[in-house]
């Protein structure tokens, strides 16, 4: 089963979004400053705007992905069958936010303890 692409791809395109943002917000700034190396007209406070938007999100949308990916590696490390079976909803619910091979490496640490 696929998964959306924003979920496959979730880190470059949040990065490419802070990039992108940073470069919005350097021009729109110099143009602010009246330092023109690309003539942007009016629309330097609109890009000022725009590129802290997409700072903010891509940095939300990173640090979101991260933090899903620490705390599934570290549920994932889980020795004791038991353990993991208390914690498999959790662990289920953070490989259906991630990428596809998450849910692969989850199927086979389900194998390996027998769990279906």
């Amino acid at each position: 089963m696929s998964k959306p692409y924003t979920v496959q791809h979730a880190a470059a395109i949040s990065l490419v979004l802070l990039a992108v943002g940073a470069v919005m917000l350097v021009v729109g700034v110099l143009d602010l400053m009246d330092i023109r190396f690309v003539e942007v007209g009016a629309w330097g406070f609109w890009l000022v705007g725009l590129g802290v938007v997409l700072i903010l999100v891509g940095v939300i949308w990173y640090a979101s992905y991260r933090i899903n990916v620490r705390k599934f590696n570290q549920l994932m490390e889980e020795k004791s069958k038991a353990a993991f079976v208390k914690k498999l909803d959790d662990v289920e619910y953070l490989a259906w936010k991630l990428p596809l091979s998450y849910e692969e490496r989850l199927s086979t640490k389900k194998k390996e303890f027998g769990i279906k």
